[in-house]
């Protein structure tokens, strides 16, 4: 039994400044797809999954576009022929498994890029082969999509549970290629798009994830999940900041032959996803930035942990925001932790050396449609390579516990720890930022010291913080993801879309 693996994973924020507009994808091809795996991963868990001595897996290549934004159409033409190609190549197989993202916006005339390339894969192969794919929770589907490949999406945000989805797409492949199931899956499109921070299906807090709405519902669909003949069922979070027909929250199910099993369990989860979406809305209040920065001050013991949501750098933003900082500083807060992109600053600091004293702008170095720079004066207390390992807990690998197989290598490029104000401490990096304790550890900027400090997410910090946190607060800053979605340009976007129509009717 021949199983081909490949892959093409993008989350595409098509408002992020930095597009792919160049053939500089990072690419695995051949033996290293399956070599440099993390074991944690969802390929890890596909090899898991189909280990058997009758089973020769294929490594084709997997793609992953380094920069936030749209894909141009001929950046995407050429890595969707490379695997096509490879495949092709490959000689008989008895089924192809795709490692994808699922919000993978492209130009057009492609757009929705994972269904292309599966398009693209039928074309080449034909109707028969089988095809698995897995899927992160914020993916973006069509019905044909769901339809030409059996989907296999992640169950948790944060997500936790790739591996394990790796492993049930593995022996989902084995049992269609046996002839021993038939998926036929269904999608119930929802017009929600968020917020991604009321879309949590776990805490490590017990009273808080007893609150929130995707816990209860997660509850209800794994138990729906055990009905006879379901394959698979599964809420999906959608991408809000992928401006395409197709964005919004969505529930898919996947039944052994059985269309009308399929259609009836997505448009019961779809109902009840409908009625939870005024919780989902307002479950974590979000505030200015000025209020919440006072509530953090004004905070008793223990390490409050404020929420920079409008520049995420795993929304694609860049990350280069110093709007937390302004207010730290303006508003004389004190033993406080951040972090920002800045190329520039990073420059200065090396050049003048540790000790030295550094007065310029920061901030802003990338994208100014939503902030400008500020002006600061800062002591340079320390430079490293900005490379690191994350030991956990973190997103993406780990369930609640810390788990040695997930420690993972992060590269974020040359940093320097900036002090400004009263024990300010800023990380500025090169490349990009991190969400996990291990970031800040690493560039020498102690935590248990601090009163404060600043993460650029939404929902990623929450697996590395929330264990040590006092208290979590969201902000509402400016950014290529702001919450505030009515201030963000859609052209594609179906409408009526809640909550931009807070007052719109839908039934599943």
């Amino acid at each position: 039994m021949r199983i081909a693996v490949a892959g093409y994973s993008h989350e595409t924020n098509t408002f992020a400044l930095e597009q792919n507009d160049q053939c500089d994808a990072h690419v695995l091809a051949g033996p290293e797809v399956l070599e440099r795996a993390h074991p944690r991963s969802y390929i890890g868990g596909f090899i898991e999954g189909v280990r058997r001595p009758d089973v020769e897996l294929v490594p084709i290549a997997t793609v992953s576009p380094v920069h936030g934004g749209l894909i141009h159409a001929d950046v995407f033409a050429h890595y969707c022929q490379r695997i096509v190609d490879g495949l092709r190549e490959a000689g008989p197989l008895d089924g192809v498994y795709l490692a994808l993202h699922g919000a993978m916006a492209v130009e057009e005339p492609y757009t929705d890029g994972e269904a292309s390339l599966i398009r693209a894969i039928r074309a080449a192969l034909g109707d028969a082969i089988p095809i698995v794919a897995t899927y992160d929770f914020h993916g973006i589907y069509t019905d044909w999509e769901v339809s030409a490949a059996a989907p296999v999406p992640l169950n948790t945000n944060p997500h936790i549970d790739g591996y394990e989805r790796g492993i049930e797409a593995g022996e989902l492949m084995l049992r269609m290629v046996a002839g021993a199931v038939h998926p036929v899956t269904r999608r119930v499109f929802v017009p929600i798009i968020g917020p991604n921070i009321g879309q949590s299906t776990w805490s490590h807090d017990a009273a808080e994830e007893e609150r929130l709405p995707m816990v209860r519902l997660n509850r209800l669909r794994e138990e729906m999940e055990r009905t006879p003949g379901v394959l698979n069922l599964t809420l999906q979070g959608g991408y809000g900041y992928a401006d395409t027909p197709e964005t919004g929250m969505c529930v898919i199910a996947t039944a052994d032959g059985d269309p009308e099993l399929a259609e009836a369990m997505a448009r019961r989860l779809a109902a009840e996803l409908w009625a939870s979406r005024e919780e989902i809305r307002t479950v974590r209040p979000i505030l200015p930035v000025d209020e919440g920065v006072r509530r953090a001050m004004a905070h008793g013991e223990g390490l409050v942990v404020l929420v920079d949501l409008g520049d995420d750098p795993g929304s694609a933003c860049p990350a280069d925001g110093p709007v937390v900082l302004e207010s730290l500083l303006r508003q004389g807060a004190c033993d406080a932790a951040l972090t920002i992109r800045d190329a520039n600053v990073v420059e200065a600091a090396m050049a003048a050396g540790v000790g030295a004293t550094l007065s310029m702008e920061v901030g802003a170095s990338i994208d100014q449609r939503f902030y400008r720079p500020i002006a600061i004066t800062g002591r340079v207390k320390a430079l490293d390579d900005g490379e690191y390992v994350i030991t956990g807990p973190a997103h993406g690998g780990w369930g609640r516990e810390v788990n040695r197989a997930a420690f993972r290598e992060a590269h974020v490029g040359p940093r320097v720890v900036l002090r400004v104000g009263n024990k300010i401490d800023v990380i500025f990096s090169m490349d990009r930022t991190g969400i996990e304790r291990d970031f800040f550890k690493s560039a020498g900027v102690s935590l248990d010291e601090k009163r404060v400090v600043v993460v650029k997410s939404n929902q990623a910090h929450r697996a590395s913080f929330q264990p040590i946190a006092a208290a979590i607060i969201e902000l509402d800053t400016p950014g290529a993801c702001m919450v505030d979605y009515a201030r963000l340009p859609y052209r594609h976007m179906r409408r009526p879309m809640y909550p931009l129509d807070l007052d719109m009717e839908w039934e599943a």
